[in-house]
């Protein structure tokens, strides 16, 4: 580790990690923590304006599926609007894993958030979660990692998870105010 090259995240600059996919948002875990990365193709200036004044709430929800999923909804102001997230323990090495669920270090509550215009980064900001969102997430990351499931028994859980809106999933999950 100590010999790897420092990654720079800079505003203005290409993101040197994976991309969504598709306008939206993917949560990952990295040595630095909890990530969000968000892409919206043809970021308008008004969308970046909100995400700068940031969240003033958010939700998290354990899914009622036969695999449990981690579903974050953060719900900017708008035109930038609510976003949600899903999180897989199973996909995420065992060592980082521990690492992230270890409380003797102390709790994990933060999440750096990344917005970006297709791959160039418009907006970083970095936020402490409430520390009982938190372990309602290690919860569901704890059960994750304690069942036996596939991709494919992960994925048609989540389709039918999917098929409301983020605003239902906002709803259906524990709210947590955040700021003033």
């Amino acid at each position: 580790m100590e010999n790897d090259p420092i990654t720079a995240f800079t505003v203005g600059k290409p993101f040197p990690g994976p991309i969504p996919h598709r306008e939206g948002a993917i949560m990952e875990l990295w040595e630095m923590g909890l990530t969000v990365v968000i892409e919206y193709p043809k970021l308008r200036k008004n969308e970046l304006k909100a995400f700068q004044r940031g969240f003033r709430s958010y939700s998290y929800l354990e899914s009622p599926t036969s695999v449990p999923i981690a579903v974050w909804v953060f719900k900017f102001p708008d035109p930038h609007g609510a976003i949600d997230s899903v999180f897989n323990a199973r996909v995420v090495p065992k060592d980082l894993m521990d690492g992230y669920l270890d409380q003797t270090c102390g709790m994990k509550n933060q999440v750096t958030f990344f917005l970006l215009d297709r791959a160039i980064i418009r907006g970083i900001k970095l936020v402490a979660l409430n520390p009982e969102a938190v372990e309602l997430f290690h919860e569901t990351l704890r059960k994750q990692l304690g069942m036996n499931y596939g991709k494919s028994d992960y994925e048609a859980c989540l389709g039918g998870l999917f098929t409301r809106t983020t605003m239902e999933l906002y709803r259906m999950g524990r709210v947590f105010q955040y700021g003033k």
